[in-house]
Protein backbone atom coordinates (compact mmCIF):
# COMPACT_ATOMS: atom_id res chain seq x y z
CA UNK A 1 0.00 0.00 0.00
CA UNK A 2 3.07 2.28 -0.38
CA UNK A 3 1.75 3.83 -3.69
CA UNK A 4 -1.87 4.63 -2.17
CA UNK A 5 0.07 5.62 1.48
CA UNK A 6 2.11 8.30 -1.12
CA UNK A 7 -0.50 9.53 -2.79
CA UNK A 8 -2.56 10.28 0.32
CA UNK A 9 0.56 12.19 1.79
CA UNK A 10 0.66 14.52 -1.58
CA UNK A 11 -2.88 15.07 -1.70
CA UNK A 12 -2.70 16.23 2.24
CA UNK A 13 0.19 18.79 1.20
CA UNK A 14 -1.45 19.76 -1.58
CA UNK A 15 -4.16 20.86 0.76
CA UNK A 16 -1.86 22.32 2.72
CA UNK A 17 0.24 24.75 0.56
CA UNK A 18 -3.55 25.33 -1.07
CA UNK A 19 -4.74 26.54 2.65
CA UNK A 20 -1.62 28.33 2.95
CA UNK A 21 -1.72 30.08 -0.61
CA UNK A 22 -5.12 31.16 0.11
CA UNK A 23 -4.38 32.62 3.69
CA UNK A 24 -1.74 34.65 2.01
CA UNK A 25 -3.34 36.22 -0.69
CA UNK A 26 -6.47 36.90 1.75
CA UNK A 27 -3.60 38.59 3.66
CA UNK A 28 -2.18 40.63 0.66
CA UNK A 29 -5.80 41.63 -0.36
CA UNK A 30 -6.70 43.44 2.78
CA UNK A 31 -3.47 44.80 3.05
CA UNK A 32 -3.93 46.40 -0.24
CA UNK A 33 -7.43 47.24 -0.10
CA UNK A 34 -6.27 49.03 3.41
CA UNK A 35 -3.96 50.84 1.02
CA UNK A 36 -6.15 51.98 -1.81
CA UNK A 37 -9.34 52.72 0.64
CA UNK A 38 -6.86 55.07 2.25
CA UNK A 39 -5.49 56.64 -1.03
CA UNK A 40 -9.46 57.27 -2.74
CA UNK A 41 -10.99 58.49 0.87
CA UNK A 42 -8.21 61.49 0.95
CA UNK A 43 -9.09 61.90 -2.47
CA UNK A 44 -12.63 62.12 -2.46
CA UNK A 45 -12.14 64.59 0.50
CA UNK A 46 -10.45 66.71 -1.73
CA UNK A 47 -12.58 66.75 -5.08
CA UNK A 48 -15.52 67.71 -2.24
CA UNK A 49 -13.52 70.71 -1.02
CA UNK A 50 -12.50 71.53 -4.55
CA UNK A 51 -15.87 71.49 -5.98
CA UNK A 52 -17.65 73.59 -3.20
CA UNK A 53 -14.69 76.32 -3.99
CA UNK A 54 -15.39 75.97 -8.21
CA UNK A 55 -19.30 75.99 -7.44
CA UNK A 56 -18.85 78.98 -5.56
CA UNK A 57 -16.69 80.77 -8.38
CA UNK A 58 -19.17 79.80 -11.07
CA UNK A 59 -21.86 81.14 -9.28
CA UNK A 60 -20.40 84.26 -8.08
CA UNK A 61 -20.18 84.76 -12.35
CA UNK A 62 -24.40 84.68 -12.37
CA UNK A 63 -23.83 86.99 -9.04
CA UNK A 64 -22.96 89.98 -11.09
CA UNK A 65 -25.95 90.25 -13.29
CA UNK A 66 -27.53 91.40 -9.70
CA UNK A 67 -24.67 93.67 -9.22
CA UNK A 68 -24.48 95.79 -11.89
CA UNK A 69 -28.66 96.12 -12.21
CA UNK A 70 -29.10 100.11 -11.99
CA UNK A 71 -32.40 99.65 -9.97
CA UNK A 72 -29.87 97.38 -7.83
CA UNK A 73 -27.52 99.69 -6.93
CA UNK A 74 -29.39 102.93 -6.69
CA UNK A 75 -31.74 101.89 -4.26
CA UNK A 76 -29.65 99.98 -2.35
CA UNK A 77 -27.79 103.52 -2.27
CA UNK A 78 -30.70 105.36 -0.76
CA UNK A 79 -31.60 102.88 1.24
CA UNK A 80 -27.81 103.17 2.84
CA UNK A 81 -27.95 107.18 2.72
CA UNK A 82 -31.16 106.31 5.19
CA UNK A 83 -29.72 105.28 8.39
CA UNK A 84 -32.91 104.80 10.71
CA UNK A 85 -35.04 103.08 8.35
CA UNK A 86 -35.19 101.34 4.88
CA UNK A 87 -37.84 103.32 2.44
CA UNK A 88 -40.22 100.87 1.27
CA UNK A 89 -39.70 102.13 -2.19
CA UNK A 90 -35.96 100.93 -1.92
CA UNK A 91 -37.44 97.64 -0.87
CA UNK A 92 -40.29 97.22 -3.92
CA UNK A 93 -37.74 98.61 -6.37
CA UNK A 94 -34.69 96.18 -5.41
CA UNK A 95 -37.07 93.60 -5.00
CA UNK A 96 -38.48 93.82 -8.22
CA UNK A 97 -35.04 93.80 -9.69
CA UNK A 98 -34.08 90.43 -8.19
CA UNK A 99 -36.90 88.70 -10.00
CA UNK A 100 -36.34 90.11 -13.18
CA UNK A 101 -32.14 89.25 -13.18
CA UNK A 102 -32.98 86.11 -11.20
CA UNK A 103 -35.50 84.93 -14.32
CA UNK A 104 -32.88 85.07 -16.59
CA UNK A 105 -30.09 82.67 -14.80
CA UNK A 106 -30.33 79.22 -15.99
CA UNK A 107 -31.90 76.85 -13.72
CA UNK A 108 -28.66 74.61 -12.62
CA UNK A 109 -26.74 77.78 -11.86
CA UNK A 110 -29.36 79.99 -10.15
CA UNK A 111 -29.71 80.17 -5.77
CA UNK A 112 -31.70 79.14 -3.61
CA UNK A 113 -31.47 82.70 -2.03
CA UNK A 114 -30.62 85.80 -2.99
CA UNK A 115 -30.15 88.99 -0.39
CA UNK A 116 -29.48 92.37 -1.27
CA UNK A 117 -27.70 93.82 1.93
CA UNK A 118 -26.89 98.03 2.30
CA UNK A 119 -24.03 99.36 3.86
CA UNK A 120 -25.45 99.27 7.39
CA UNK A 121 -25.96 95.19 6.90
CA UNK A 122 -29.88 95.36 6.35
CA UNK A 123 -31.15 93.13 4.28
CA UNK A 124 -33.54 95.55 1.80
CA UNK A 125 -34.55 92.74 -0.67
CA UNK A 126 -34.70 89.08 -0.78
CA UNK A 127 -35.78 85.68 -2.98
CA UNK A 128 -35.86 82.92 -1.55
CA UNK A 129 -35.48 82.91 2.23
CA UNK A 130 -38.98 83.01 3.72
CA UNK A 131 -38.09 82.95 7.16
CA UNK A 132 -37.67 87.02 6.53
CA UNK A 133 -40.66 87.12 5.17
CA UNK A 134 -41.83 90.67 7.02
CA UNK A 135 -39.02 91.13 9.14
CA UNK A 136 -37.60 94.87 9.08
CA UNK A 137 -34.82 94.31 11.19
CA UNK A 138 -33.26 91.01 9.27
CA UNK A 139 -29.35 91.92 8.45
CA UNK A 140 -26.48 89.83 7.63
CA UNK A 141 -23.53 92.60 8.28
CA UNK A 142 -22.48 90.78 10.82
CA UNK A 143 -20.90 87.65 9.01
CA UNK A 144 -17.34 88.22 7.50
CA UNK A 145 -18.50 87.19 4.35
CA UNK A 146 -20.79 89.82 3.79
CA UNK A 147 -18.84 92.43 5.94
CA UNK A 148 -15.74 91.76 3.40
CA UNK A 149 -18.45 92.48 0.32
CA UNK A 150 -19.25 96.03 1.73
CA UNK A 151 -15.94 96.61 1.64
CA UNK A 152 -15.05 96.20 -1.82
CA UNK A 153 -14.23 92.41 -2.06
CA UNK A 154 -15.73 88.79 -3.55
CA UNK A 155 -15.81 85.76 -0.95
CA UNK A 156 -17.48 82.41 -0.64
CA UNK A 157 -18.73 80.77 2.90
CA UNK A 158 -20.51 78.09 4.55
CA UNK A 159 -23.15 79.67 6.92
CA UNK A 160 -25.72 78.03 9.15
CA UNK A 161 -28.87 80.00 9.42
CA UNK A 162 -31.72 77.75 9.72
CA UNK A 163 -29.62 74.96 8.00
CA UNK A 164 -25.94 75.03 6.03
CA UNK A 165 -25.75 77.04 2.97
CA UNK A 166 -22.88 77.78 0.56
CA UNK A 167 -22.83 81.41 -0.24
CA UNK A 168 -20.98 83.61 -1.87
CA UNK A 169 -20.96 87.37 -2.27
CA UNK A 170 -19.76 90.27 -3.87
CA UNK A 171 -19.90 94.41 -3.88
CA UNK A 172 -22.81 96.60 -5.97
CA UNK A 173 -21.26 100.10 -7.10
CA UNK A 174 -23.21 103.18 -7.83
CA UNK A 175 -19.77 104.99 -8.42
CA UNK A 176 -15.96 103.86 -8.96
CA UNK A 177 -13.79 105.53 -6.53
CA UNK A 178 -16.34 105.27 -3.89
CA UNK A 179 -17.81 102.66 -1.17
CA UNK A 180 -19.61 100.08 -2.39
CA UNK A 181 -23.54 101.07 -2.48
CA UNK A 182 -24.06 97.44 -0.98
CA UNK A 183 -23.62 93.96 -1.57
CA UNK A 184 -25.90 90.91 -2.98
CA UNK A 185 -25.62 87.50 -1.50
CA UNK A 186 -26.32 84.35 -3.08
CA UNK A 187 -26.95 81.39 -1.23
CA UNK A 188 -27.37 77.29 -1.77
CA UNK A 189 -28.64 75.11 0.27
CA UNK A 190 -26.76 71.72 0.75
CA UNK A 191 -29.38 69.27 0.74
CA UNK A 192 -29.70 65.97 0.18
CA UNK A 193 -29.92 66.88 -4.26
CA UNK A 194 -26.31 68.82 -3.11
CA UNK A 195 -25.04 65.86 -1.76
CA UNK A 196 -25.83 63.58 -4.44
CA UNK A 197 -24.15 66.02 -6.80
CA UNK A 198 -20.92 65.29 -4.83
CA UNK A 199 -21.42 61.59 -4.21
CA UNK A 200 -21.77 61.69 -8.31
CA UNK A 201 -18.75 63.48 -8.71
CA UNK A 202 -16.51 61.22 -6.70
CA UNK A 203 -18.38 58.03 -6.11
CA UNK A 204 -18.03 58.07 -2.68
CA UNK A 205 -21.12 58.50 0.48
CA UNK A 206 -20.88 62.09 1.06
CA UNK A 207 -22.56 63.83 4.50
CA UNK A 208 -22.26 67.07 6.01
CA UNK A 209 -23.20 67.94 9.55
CA UNK A 210 -22.98 70.57 12.05
CA UNK A 211 -24.11 70.77 15.38
CA UNK A 212 -23.74 67.22 16.38
CA UNK A 213 -26.40 66.44 13.75
CA UNK A 214 -26.30 65.04 10.08
CA UNK A 215 -27.71 67.70 7.29
CA UNK A 216 -28.05 65.68 4.11
CA UNK A 217 -26.41 63.13 2.88
CA UNK A 218 -25.97 61.66 -0.76
CA UNK A 219 -24.72 57.77 -1.76
CA UNK A 220 -24.26 55.98 -4.71
CA UNK A 221 -26.36 53.15 -5.98
CA UNK A 222 -25.74 49.98 -4.00
CA UNK A 223 -24.54 51.88 -0.99
CA UNK A 224 -26.80 51.47 2.23
CA UNK A 225 -28.07 55.08 3.43
CA UNK A 226 -28.42 53.80 7.10
CA UNK A 227 -24.47 53.60 7.66
CA UNK A 228 -23.95 57.56 7.36
CA UNK A 229 -26.43 57.36 10.54
CA UNK A 230 -22.68 55.95 12.21
CA UNK A 231 -21.13 59.06 11.02
CA UNK A 232 -23.26 60.63 14.40
CA UNK A 233 -22.09 58.16 16.84
CA UNK A 234 -18.49 58.61 16.00
CA UNK A 235 -18.48 62.13 15.49
CA UNK A 236 -17.61 62.36 19.55
CA UNK A 237 -14.77 60.16 18.98
CA UNK A 238 -13.13 62.27 15.94
CA UNK A 239 -12.95 65.16 18.07
CA UNK A 240 -9.83 63.74 19.32
CA UNK A 241 -8.23 63.15 16.61
CA UNK A 242 -5.06 65.32 16.30
CA UNK A 243 -5.36 65.68 12.22
CA UNK A 244 -8.62 66.52 12.44
CA UNK A 245 -8.34 69.71 14.36
CA UNK A 246 -4.76 70.74 13.41
CA UNK A 247 -5.32 69.90 9.66
CA UNK A 248 -8.89 70.35 9.40
CA UNK A 249 -9.19 66.32 8.07
CA UNK A 250 -9.08 63.30 9.84
CA UNK A 251 -7.29 60.27 8.95
CA UNK A 252 -9.21 57.37 7.58
CA UNK A 253 -11.34 55.64 10.06
CA UNK A 254 -13.01 52.42 10.12
CA UNK A 255 -16.35 52.41 11.17
CA UNK A 256 -18.97 49.21 12.18
CA UNK A 257 -16.44 47.05 10.90
CA UNK A 258 -16.33 47.40 6.69
CA UNK A 259 -17.46 51.45 6.50
CA UNK A 260 -14.19 53.62 6.25
CA UNK A 261 -15.05 57.35 6.80
CA UNK A 262 -12.48 60.46 6.46
CA UNK A 263 -14.01 63.60 8.12
CA UNK A 264 -13.09 67.22 7.18
CA UNK A 265 -14.19 70.79 8.78
CA UNK A 266 -16.23 73.31 6.93
CA UNK A 267 -14.40 76.65 6.71
CA UNK A 268 -16.00 79.62 8.17
CA UNK A 269 -18.27 80.10 10.67
CA UNK A 270 -19.21 76.60 9.90
CA UNK A 271 -15.98 75.07 11.57
CA UNK A 272 -16.97 77.57 15.18
CA UNK A 273 -20.55 75.69 15.16
CA UNK A 274 -18.26 71.88 14.13
CA UNK A 275 -20.03 71.97 10.76
CA UNK A 276 -18.41 69.44 8.30
CA UNK A 277 -18.77 66.99 5.62
CA UNK A 278 -17.34 62.92 5.83
CA UNK A 279 -17.17 60.80 2.76
CA UNK A 280 -17.26 56.92 2.99
CA UNK A 281 -16.58 53.98 1.35
CA UNK A 282 -17.40 50.18 2.31
CA UNK A 283 -13.79 48.51 2.62
CA UNK A 284 -12.79 45.46 0.22
CA UNK A 285 -11.55 43.70 2.98
CA UNK A 286 -12.66 39.14 3.30
CA UNK A 287 -14.30 37.93 5.75
CA UNK A 288 -12.03 34.74 5.38
CA UNK A 289 -10.04 33.27 2.59
CA UNK A 290 -12.52 31.88 0.99
CA UNK A 291 -14.90 34.33 0.72
CA UNK A 292 -12.69 34.95 -2.67
CA UNK A 293 -15.27 32.59 -4.42
CA UNK A 294 -17.86 35.01 -3.40
CA UNK A 295 -16.48 38.25 -3.84
CA UNK A 296 -15.19 37.38 -7.42
CA UNK A 297 -17.93 38.23 -10.07
CA UNK A 298 -18.10 36.95 -13.93
CA UNK A 299 -15.28 38.74 -15.30
CA UNK A 300 -12.85 37.17 -12.55
CA UNK A 301 -14.30 33.57 -13.24
CA UNK A 302 -13.83 34.32 -16.73
CA UNK A 303 -10.07 35.01 -16.56
CA UNK A 304 -9.65 31.35 -14.50
CA UNK A 305 -7.31 29.08 -16.60
CA UNK A 306 -10.43 26.15 -16.62
CA UNK A 307 -8.58 23.52 -19.24
CA UNK A 308 -5.63 23.55 -16.42
CA UNK A 309 -8.20 23.11 -13.76
CA UNK A 310 -10.25 20.36 -15.28
CA UNK A 311 -7.28 18.18 -16.09
CA UNK A 312 -4.99 18.98 -12.96
CA UNK A 313 -8.19 17.86 -11.24
CA UNK A 314 -8.85 14.18 -13.64
CA UNK A 315 -4.95 13.82 -13.49
CA UNK A 316 -4.88 13.43 -9.87
CA UNK A 317 -8.32 11.49 -10.19
CA UNK A 318 -6.70 8.89 -12.27
CA UNK A 319 -3.81 8.62 -10.20
CA UNK A 320 -5.32 7.83 -7.29
CA UNK A 321 -7.70 5.03 -8.53
CA UNK A 322 -4.40 3.46 -10.83
CA UNK A 323 -2.73 3.21 -7.08
CA UNK A 324 -6.31 2.00 -5.24
CA UNK A 325 -6.92 -0.90 -8.33
CA UNK A 326 -2.81 -1.53 -7.95
CA UNK A 327 -2.57 -2.15 -3.95
CA UNK A 328 -6.66 -3.36 -3.43
CA UNK A 329 -8.33 -3.73 -5.93
CA UNK A 330 -6.22 -6.23 -8.16
CA UNK A 331 -4.31 -8.29 -4.76
CA UNK A 332 -7.79 -8.74 -3.53
CA UNK A 333 -9.26 -10.30 -6.71
CA UNK A 334 -6.53 -12.65 -6.55
CA UNK A 335 -6.78 -13.67 -3.16
CA UNK A 336 -10.60 -13.78 -3.90
CA UNK A 337 -9.94 -16.76 -6.79
CA UNK A 338 -7.65 -18.73 -4.62
CA UNK A 339 -9.67 -19.18 -1.98
CA UNK A 340 -12.25 -20.23 -4.56
CA UNK A 341 -10.12 -22.71 -6.01
CA UNK A 342 -8.70 -23.24 -2.22
CA UNK A 343 -12.18 -24.26 -1.45
CA UNK A 344 -13.05 -26.90 -4.26
CA UNK A 345 -10.11 -28.50 -3.46
CA UNK A 346 -7.79 -27.77 -6.56
CA UNK A 347 -4.94 -25.81 -5.18
CA UNK A 348 -3.41 -25.12 -1.73
CA UNK A 349 -3.23 -21.25 -0.07
CA UNK A 350 0.60 -20.60 -0.70
CA UNK A 351 1.83 -17.67 1.53
CA UNK A 352 4.26 -16.98 -1.09
CA UNK A 353 1.65 -15.90 -4.02
CA UNK A 354 0.55 -13.37 -2.19
CA UNK A 355 1.97 -9.88 -0.90
CA UNK A 356 1.13 -7.45 2.05
CA UNK A 357 -1.75 -8.29 4.33
CA UNK A 358 -3.17 -10.89 1.83
CA UNK A 359 0.09 -13.11 2.69
CA UNK A 360 -0.68 -12.57 6.90
CA UNK A 361 -3.74 -13.57 6.46
CA UNK A 362 -3.41 -16.69 3.95
CA UNK A 363 -0.17 -17.58 6.65
CA UNK A 364 -2.99 -17.22 9.55
CA UNK A 365 -5.37 -19.52 7.70
CA UNK A 366 -3.27 -22.22 7.27
CA UNK A 367 -2.37 -22.42 10.51
CA UNK A 368 -5.47 -22.49 11.65
CA UNK A 369 -6.55 -25.17 9.26
CA UNK A 370 -3.43 -27.49 11.21
CA UNK A 371 -4.58 -26.97 14.22
CA UNK A 372 -8.16 -27.85 13.85
CA UNK A 373 -7.17 -30.86 11.88
CA UNK A 374 -4.54 -31.70 14.27
CA UNK A 375 -7.00 -31.73 17.16
CA UNK A 376 -9.53 -33.82 15.06
CA UNK A 377 -6.53 -36.69 15.17
CA UNK A 378 -6.09 -36.28 10.93
CA UNK A 379 -3.42 -35.10 8.61
CA UNK A 380 -4.54 -32.30 6.28
CA UNK A 381 -4.95 -32.20 2.30
CA UNK A 382 -6.48 -29.56 0.28
CA UNK A 383 -9.12 -28.75 2.21
CA UNK A 384 -12.44 -27.91 1.15
CA UNK A 385 -13.56 -24.78 2.64
CA UNK A 386 -17.32 -25.46 2.40
CA UNK A 387 -16.60 -28.31 4.48
CA UNK A 388 -14.84 -26.84 7.16
CA UNK A 389 -16.61 -22.95 7.50
CA UNK A 390 -20.32 -24.40 5.83
CA UNK A 391 -22.17 -22.56 2.95
CA UNK A 392 -22.16 -19.12 3.79
CA UNK A 393 -25.65 -17.56 3.15
CA UNK A 394 -26.15 -14.01 1.67
CA UNK A 395 -28.48 -12.89 5.01
CA UNK A 396 -28.19 -14.64 8.64
CA UNK A 397 -30.47 -17.23 8.99
CA UNK A 398 -31.66 -19.16 12.35
CA UNK A 399 -31.81 -23.08 12.60
CA UNK A 400 -35.20 -24.40 12.67
CA UNK A 401 -33.53 -26.88 15.34
CA UNK A 402 -32.32 -26.68 18.75
CA UNK A 403 -30.30 -27.85 21.17
CA UNK A 404 -32.54 -30.26 23.96
CA UNK A 405 -33.51 -27.68 26.48
CA UNK A 406 -32.77 -24.23 24.24
CA UNK A 407 -35.28 -22.83 22.14
CA UNK A 408 -34.41 -20.95 18.75
CA UNK A 409 -36.52 -18.56 16.75
CA UNK A 410 -37.54 -19.95 13.26
CA UNK A 411 -37.02 -18.42 10.48
CA UNK A 412 -39.81 -16.28 8.63
CA UNK A 413 -42.03 -17.98 6.14
CA UNK A 414 -42.97 -15.85 3.34
CA UNK A 415 -44.32 -12.90 4.85
CA UNK A 416 -45.07 -13.81 8.04
CA UNK A 417 -43.00 -13.56 10.69
CA UNK A 418 -42.68 -16.60 13.59
CA UNK A 419 -42.24 -16.00 16.69
CA UNK A 420 -40.10 -18.47 19.13
CA UNK A 421 -41.34 -22.09 18.48
CA UNK A 422 -40.23 -24.69 21.68
CA UNK A 423 -40.01 -27.55 19.39
CA UNK A 424 -37.02 -29.06 19.54
CA UNK A 425 -35.73 -32.26 17.59
CA UNK A 426 -32.76 -34.51 19.08
CA UNK A 427 -29.35 -34.09 16.08
CA UNK A 428 -27.41 -37.50 15.07
CA UNK A 429 -25.40 -39.01 17.69
CA UNK A 430 -21.74 -39.73 16.56
CA UNK A 431 -20.42 -43.27 16.47
CA UNK A 432 -18.99 -44.79 19.43
CA UNK A 433 -21.74 -42.94 21.88
CA UNK A 434 -20.24 -39.40 21.59
CA UNK A 435 -22.02 -36.12 21.62
CA UNK A 436 -24.01 -34.85 18.87
CA UNK A 437 -22.52 -32.66 16.21
CA UNK A 438 -23.62 -30.43 14.16
CA UNK A 439 -23.66 -30.55 10.64
CA UNK A 440 -21.32 -27.71 10.05
CA UNK A 441 -18.79 -28.02 13.19
CA UNK A 442 -15.47 -29.48 13.31
CA UNK A 443 -15.94 -33.43 14.42
CA UNK A 444 -14.24 -34.04 18.36
CA UNK A 445 -12.30 -36.58 18.38
CA UNK A 446 -13.92 -40.03 19.55
CA UNK A 447 -11.08 -41.64 20.91
CA UNK A 448 -7.41 -40.74 21.46
CA UNK A 449 -4.34 -41.59 19.78
CA UNK A 450 -4.18 -44.99 21.17
CA UNK A 451 -7.79 -46.21 19.90
CA UNK A 452 -8.15 -47.94 16.54
CA UNK A 453 -9.68 -45.70 14.68
CA UNK A 454 -6.56 -43.84 15.11
CA UNK A 455 -4.32 -46.06 13.20
CA UNK A 456 -6.31 -45.62 10.29
CA UNK A 457 -6.07 -43.23 7.26
CA UNK A 458 -7.11 -39.81 8.52
CA UNK A 459 -10.06 -37.87 7.54
CA UNK A 460 -10.21 -34.90 5.62
CA UNK A 461 -12.84 -33.70 8.23
CA UNK A 462 -15.58 -35.55 7.26
CA UNK A 463 -19.07 -34.90 8.67
CA UNK A 464 -19.09 -38.42 11.01
CA UNK A 465 -21.53 -41.53 9.44
CA UNK A 466 -23.59 -42.38 12.27
CA UNK A 467 -23.53 -46.15 12.65
CA UNK A 468 -26.58 -47.99 11.94
CA UNK A 469 -26.87 -48.76 15.84
CA UNK A 470 -27.14 -45.19 16.35
CA UNK A 471 -29.04 -43.98 13.57
CA UNK A 472 -32.14 -46.26 14.58
CA UNK A 473 -33.07 -44.20 17.50
CA UNK A 474 -32.77 -41.08 15.80
CA UNK A 475 -34.52 -41.90 12.58
CA UNK A 476 -37.04 -43.43 14.24
CA UNK A 477 -38.06 -40.19 16.37
CA UNK A 478 -39.07 -38.58 13.07
CA UNK A 479 -40.63 -41.36 11.43
CA UNK A 480 -43.45 -42.10 14.16
CA UNK A 481 -43.84 -38.05 14.00
CA UNK A 482 -44.74 -38.22 10.59
CA UNK A 483 -48.09 -38.73 10.61
CA UNK A 484 -48.68 -36.21 13.04
CA UNK A 485 -46.74 -33.33 10.56
CA UNK A 486 -48.69 -34.95 7.77
CA UNK A 487 -52.30 -35.10 9.60
CA UNK A 488 -54.48 -32.68 7.94
CA UNK A 489 -55.23 -29.07 10.01
CA UNK A 490 -57.86 -27.77 11.59
CA UNK A 491 -61.05 -26.44 9.53
CA UNK A 492 -60.47 -22.73 8.64
CA UNK A 493 -61.18 -20.94 11.79
CA UNK A 494 -63.26 -18.10 9.38
CA UNK A 495 -64.85 -16.13 12.49
CA UNK A 496 -61.47 -15.78 13.91
CA UNK A 497 -59.97 -14.74 10.03
CA UNK A 498 -62.80 -12.24 9.45
CA UNK A 499 -61.23 -10.48 12.01
CA UNK A 500 -57.51 -10.71 11.48
CA UNK A 501 -58.91 -9.80 7.62
CA UNK A 502 -60.37 -6.89 8.86
CA UNK A 503 -57.45 -5.43 11.53
CA UNK A 504 -54.92 -6.40 8.36
CA UNK A 505 -57.24 -4.03 5.67
CA UNK A 506 -57.25 -1.48 8.42
CA UNK A 507 -53.66 -1.99 8.90
CA UNK A 508 -52.83 -1.12 5.01
CA UNK A 509 -54.89 1.81 5.24
CA UNK A 510 -53.08 3.54 8.24
CA UNK A 511 -49.60 2.73 6.14
CA UNK A 512 -50.90 3.93 3.05
CA UNK A 513 -51.32 1.25 1.10
CA UNK A 514 -53.71 0.23 -1.56
CA UNK A 515 -56.21 -2.37 -0.94
CA UNK A 516 -58.14 -2.40 -3.90
CA UNK A 517 -58.81 -6.08 -4.87
CA UNK A 518 -57.66 -7.23 -2.12
CA UNK A 519 -60.42 -9.63 -1.05
CA UNK A 520 -61.05 -11.79 2.21
CA UNK A 521 -60.83 -14.96 -0.49
CA UNK A 522 -57.38 -14.11 -1.66
CA UNK A 523 -56.80 -13.02 1.73
CA UNK A 524 -58.07 -16.89 2.82
CA UNK A 525 -56.16 -18.57 0.96
CA UNK A 526 -53.00 -17.06 1.48
CA UNK A 527 -53.61 -17.42 5.52
CA UNK A 528 -54.50 -21.68 4.83
CA UNK A 529 -51.23 -22.08 2.55
CA UNK A 530 -48.98 -20.66 5.35
CA UNK A 531 -50.68 -22.53 8.05
CA UNK A 532 -50.34 -25.64 6.54
CA UNK A 533 -46.70 -25.59 5.94
CA UNK A 534 -46.28 -24.13 9.47
CA UNK A 535 -47.93 -27.07 10.78
CA UNK A 536 -45.62 -29.50 8.75
CA UNK A 537 -42.78 -27.70 9.82
CA UNK A 538 -43.07 -27.16 13.50
CA UNK A 539 -45.45 -30.20 14.07
CA UNK A 540 -48.33 -28.20 15.93
CA UNK A 541 -51.75 -28.70 15.84
CA UNK A 542 -52.24 -24.92 15.17
CA UNK A 543 -51.40 -21.28 14.49
CA UNK A 544 -52.62 -18.18 15.53
CA UNK A 545 -52.15 -15.26 13.30
CA UNK A 546 -52.10 -11.12 14.37
CA UNK A 547 -51.54 -8.04 12.43
CA UNK A 548 -48.35 -6.00 13.17
CA UNK A 549 -46.63 -2.77 11.41
CA UNK A 550 -43.09 -3.73 10.06
CA UNK A 551 -40.61 -0.86 8.77
CA UNK A 552 -43.65 1.32 7.54
CA UNK A 553 -46.00 -1.70 6.57
CA UNK A 554 -48.67 -4.22 7.72
CA UNK A 555 -47.45 -7.62 8.22
CA UNK A 556 -49.01 -10.56 10.12
CA UNK A 557 -46.74 -13.01 12.65
CA UNK A 558 -48.05 -16.53 12.86
CA UNK A 559 -47.55 -18.17 16.35
CA UNK A 560 -47.46 -22.19 16.57
CA UNK A 561 -49.61 -23.49 19.46
CA UNK A 562 -48.78 -27.02 20.51
CA UNK A 563 -51.91 -27.84 21.83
Amino acid sequence: MLLSRFWYVVLSLAIGVLLFVLSLAHGIHNRFGTRVLNERLSSDSQVVSWYMKNDARERSAQLVKFALNPDVARYLAKSSANESKIPREARSKVRAALNRVASTIPKNQGFDAVFAVDQQGRVVAHLGYEQASGMDDFELGGYPVVADALHGYIRDDTLMLDRLYRVVSRPVELEVGRMPAGAVVGARIIDDRFARELSLRTGAAVAFYANGRRQSSGAPAGFDRSQLDRVITDLAAVESDVDYNKKGRSAVRIVGGNLGLVYARLPGEAWALGGGYVVGRVTNELASPFAFLTAADDTDKGKVNMPLVVLSTLAALFLGMLFSFVEHTRPLKVFASQVKLFGKGEVELQPSNFRGTYRTITSDLNDGIDNAVSKGGGSRRAADLSQVLGDMPDQPQMSAFSFPGEEETPPPSGPFDAPPSSVSAPLPSVPGGGPPVSSRGLPEPSAGPSSPSAKKAPLPIPTPTPSPAAVAPAAAAPAAAAPAAAAPADEDPDEEWQVIYKDFVAAKEKCGEKTDGFTYEKFKQTLRKNRDAIVRRHKVKRVKFSVYEKQGKAALKASPIKS
